[in-house]
């Protein structure tokens, strides 16, 4: 899937700074991505409850079709923003490929690993 989303007015919460409104961003197929790492924490140590966002409106577009920007997005326009991939610098890998939940946590236990 590529996917397309752009940040109309507000903030986005999966990325609180460096994401303006009038942005957009552009994964193409097989392309990493996801929250930075400041709102993937925020997200781990919150309690899971219905949230409203309000005072913002973001879009998102996925298609299982190729995007790709043009020359002109890329090279001519100068608001391309070539340090994006540092948001992700801060995660810390969560993975523990031999980690299974004990009978009392059951399927649905989250890893500790997850929530340190």
């Amino acid at each position: 899937m590529s996917e397309f989303m752009g940040l109309v007015y507000g903030v986005y919460e999966a990325k609180e700074k460096g994401f303006a409104p009038g942005g957009a961003s552009l994964h193409s197929m097989m392309t990493p991505h996801g929250p930075d790492a400041e709102a993937f924490l925020k997200a781990t140590h919150a309690t899971l409850k219905p949230a409203r966002l309000e005072g913002t409106m973001a879009f998102m577009f996925e298609s299982s079709f190729s995007m790709a920007v043009t020359q002109w997005a890329e090279q001519t326009c100068g608001k391309l923003d070539h340090t994006y991939h540092h948001s992700w610098q801060g995660l810390q890998k969560n993975f523990e490929p031999s980690w299974k939940p004990s009978e009392e946590e059951g399927p649905s236990y989250t890893s500790p690993t997850a929530t340190e």
